[in-house]
Parts: structure tokens; C-alpha cells; sequence
């Protein structure tokens, strides 16, 4: 396994993980304890940022390994890896946009749509599990 695999690995196991908080956030947390409580609301935006950085970091690295077209912005990415096969347009365009989000989440220089957010544990976590599935199968070819 080359060092580049290894970190692929690495980042793909640390994604699985940040999934699985996802899920126990959303179990746990319906709406509106989302929304009425400060705590819940900071843990889930920053695992939610999380989630998406490590999802472009793992992207990017793909494509820098593999010398697939660079992409201009943070969603290029999820097209780039859709043009190159590695999963469908379908699931390349459920993702579009976490690039953008994941700015807002990051700089927090806008106000936050709290519902927004939920929507975006409630819809991604599929998303995010295709994703992860789908690299995992292209690194183990």
C-alpha cells in the first residue's frame, strides 16, 4: 500500500466515523431540539463541516493521485470524481453544493439557516454514505 493509500484510508475510516456521529445526532435530535438548543446546534454544524471537509480532502486527493482534471471550485470536485466513474452524475448531484455549505459553516460569515442545516443531516447522511461507499470500492480495485 503506497503512503497515498494509506492516508485515502486513513481519511476514508475518519469519514465512516463522522458518519456514524451524523446518524446518532439525527436519532437523537429531532428538529426541534435542533433548533432550541445552542449545544446540539454547534455539535452538529461543526460534525456536519467536518463530514464535508474530509469529503472534498478525500476527493482531491483522488484526483491529484489518479491526475484527474483539477477542479476549479470545492463542488467541481464531486464532478470531476462522477466524470472519472468513480460514482454516478446522480450522487454528483445530490453533492452539489456541500462546497459552497460547507464555506458558509466554515467562515460563518452569513447567518445560518438552522433549518437548512437540519435538512442537510436529515438529506446527506445517504449521500454522504454513498460517497464513502463508493470511494472505498474504487481504492480497493
Amino acid at each position: 500500500m503506497t503512503v497515498a493509500n494509506y492516508t485515502l484510508r486513513t481519511h476514508q475510516n475518519i469519514l465512516k466515523e463522522n458518519i456514524k456521529k451524523l446518524e446518532r445526532y439525527k436519532k437523537r435530535f429531532n428538529k426541534k431540539a435542533f433548533l432550541n438548543d445552542e449545544l446540539v446546534i454547534d455539535a452538529i454544524c461543526k460534525a456536519l463541516e467536518e463530514t464535508i471537509e474530509i469529503m472534498l480532502t478525500t476527493g482531491n486527493m483522488l484526483i491529484a493521485q489518479k491526475g484527474f482534471r483539477k477542479p476549479e471550485k470545492n463542488d467541481d470536485v464531486f464532478d470531476v470524481l462522477a466524470d472519472e466513474k468513480i460514482y454516478s452524475k446522480n450522487l454528483a448531484n445530490k453533492l452539489w453544493g456541500l462546497g459552497g455549505f460547507r464555506n458558509i459553516l466554515v467562515h460563518n460569515y452569513i447567518t445560518i439557516d438552522l433549518n437548512l442545516v437540519y435538512d442537510h443531516l436529515e438529506k446527506g447522511i445517504p449521500a454522504f454514505k454513498e460517497y464513502a461507499k463508493a470511494v472505498a470500492k474504487f481504492l480497493d480495485k
